[in-house]
């Protein structure tokens, strides 16, 4: 049997979560933004809460606290309906990353 092939959100996924799990946030933001801003898809506050996860965690790391809290804040109510996973994604795992900060 032949695997599926890859979609554009599969490449996009697995890009914005090798830069996300290497702590590069900004980069993970900006990969999965570039394929979220023309996706129509039913799920579409999911991709947005882990783009808004990474840019939390940005700002975390640069120190801008009010920044996290607030773009975290709005990450987890978009994430949250989707937990623990989604679409193979650890949902749960991201939601800890955004506690942890």
């Amino acid at each position: 049997m032949t695997p599926a092939p890859r979609s554009d959100r599969d490449d996009a996924v697995a890009a914005f979560f090798a830069a996300f799990d290497a702590g590069d946030f900004f980069g993970a933001h900006e990969i999965l933004e570039g394929f979220w801003v023309t996706y129509r898809g039913g799920d579409r506050d999911f991709y947005k809460g882990l783009i808004q996860a990474a840019v939390a965690l940005h700002h975390a790391r640069a120190g801008n606290t009010v920044g996290a809290q607030g773009v975290g804040a709005r990450a987890r109510r978009l994430l949250a309906p989707y937990a623990p996973r989604y679409a193979s994604i650890d949902v749960a795992a991201v939601l800890s990353r955004l506690d942890a900060a």
